[in-house]
C-alpha cells in the first residue's frame, strides 16, 4: 500500500514563493515489526514502523546520525534551524539510497519538475546553486534499515510557485484556496501517475477546520465514486473508488504533526521555501547592503519593499515579479 502525505510552506506571506511539497512510501503489509498491526485502511503506522530512526520535535534534543527529527516543519525550524529541516530531507534521501542535496539547485533538479529556469524571470532567482544547505551529521544510505521494517521511501516532491505565477493563478481563479488545492492536486496526481495501480492512504493537513472536501475531490478524480467515511475528531475522511485502485483521503488538523508522511512533507516545503528567500536576500542586500533581511510576511513584507524600493527603481523592476496580489 502506498501511503503520502501532502503540505505546504508559505501560503500566507506577501513575498516569496508558494511550496507544496510531497513524500511517498511503500509499506509491506507482511512486515511487521515489534507487532505492528498491518498497513491497510486508514494507517500505514510509519513513525512506529521507524522509530529509532526518527523522532518528535520535542523533548531532549536528540544527538549523533540517528535519530533525525522529522515533525511540524515550524517546531523543528524553532529548535534547530534550517539545518534541522535540511537534515530531515536528507534523512529521506538516505532511505532512498541516496546522498543529501547540496544546494537549492540541486534539490529542484531531484525533487521538482521544475527546473531551474522557470524561475529565470525573477531576477533573484537566477543563481540557485550558490545557496548551500546547511552542514549536519549524515546517517549514511539507509533503505536496508527502512526496508527491514517494511518501509520504502518512494519519493519526495515540491512545487515552488513564485509569485509571478501565483499572481496569474489568482487572476484566473480568483479563490487563493482554490490556487493551493489546484496545486496540491498536482502534486498527488504526479505521485499516483508514478505508481499505477496499488491502493493509497493519502492524507493532507485540513485547512482552516473546512468540514467538507467532497467537491474538491470530484474535481480533482473526475471518475471517481467519492463516498464520506466515518472519521475521529479532528478529520474528515474520504474513500475514493478509482477504476483500478482504493484512495483512503484523510484530511487532518495539524496533519504535520498527526502524520510522519505530512510531516516530511511540510519539511521539504519549508526548507525549500527558506532557501528562496535566502536567495531573494541575498540579491537585494548585494544591491542594498544596509537592508534587513525578510521572511516575505505581510507586516515585515511591507517594510521590506519600502525600503528596497529604490533598487526596484533603479533596475526597472515589475513589483509583480516581487509582491503577491493576495
Amino acid at each position: 500500500m502506498l501511503h503520502v502525505g501532502v503540505d505546504e510552506a508559505g501560503y500566507g506571506p506577501l513575498l516569496g514563493p508558494l511550496v507544496v511539497g510531497v513524500s511517498a512510501f511503500r509499506v509491506d503489509e507482511d512486515v511487521r515489526p515489534n507487532g505492528i498491526p498491518p498497513a491497510c485502511g486508514w494507517r500505514a503506522h510509519l513513525r512506529r514502523r521507524l522509530k529509532g530512526m526518527v523522532v518528535r520535535a520535542s523533548g531532549k534534543q536528540p544527538r549523533g546520525r540517528l535519530p533525525v527529527e522529522v515533525d511540524d516543519s515550524k517546531a523543528v525550524k524553532q529548535r534547530a534551524g534550517l539545518a534541522g529541516l535540511a537534515r530531515g530531507v536528507g534523512l529521506f534521501a538516505s532511505a532512498m539510497d541516496q546522498a543529501p542535496p547540496a544546494h537549492l539547485e540541486d534539490l529542484i533538479v531531484r525533487y521538482s519538475d521544475k527546473g531551474p529556469d522557470a524561475f529565470a524571470c525573477c531576477p533573484w532567482f537566477r543563481e540557485l546553486a550558490d545557496v548551500e544547505l546547511p552542514h549536519y551529521p549524515w546517517t549514511g544510505p539507509l533503505d536496508e534499515r527502512f526496508a527491514a521494517r517494511g518501509v520504502q521511501a518512494l519519493d519526495l516532491r515540491v512545487l515552488p510557485t513564485d509569485a509571478p505565477e501565483l499572481n496569474d493563478s489568482f487572476d484566473a481563479i480568483r479563490n487563493k484556496a482554490n490556487v493551493l488545492g489546484l496545486l496540491s492536486a498536482t502534486l498527488v496526481l504526479s505521485i499516483l501517475d508514478r505508481h499505477p495501480g496499488e491502493d493509497a492512504i493519502l492524507v493532507m493537513d485540513r485547512q482552516g477546520g473546512r468540514q467538507d472536501y467532497a467537491s474538491y475531490l470530484a474535481r480533482v478524480f473526475p471518475f471517481a465514486i467519492v463516498s464520506p467515511a466515518g472519521a475521529p475528531l479532528g478529520e474528515v475522511r474520504y474513500r475514493v473508488r478509482l477504476p483500478d485502485r482504493m484512495l483512503h483521503v484523510r484530511f487532518v488538523t495539524k496533519g504535520d504533526r498527526a502524520s510522519l508522511a505530512v510531516g516530511w512533507a511540510s519539511m521539504a516545503a519549508k526548507l525549500t521555501r527558506e532557501l528562496f528567500m535566502e536567495r531573494l536576500n541575498r540579491w537585494f542586500h548585494d544591491r542594498l547592503p544596509e537592508v534587513r533581511p525578510t521572511a516575505g510576511y505581510y507586516t515585515d513584507g511591507r517594510r521590506f519593499l519600502d525600503d528596497v524600493g529604490p533598487v526596484l527603481a533603479e533596475e526597472a523592476i515589475d513589483r509583480r515579479l516581487l509582491v503577491r496580489s493576495r
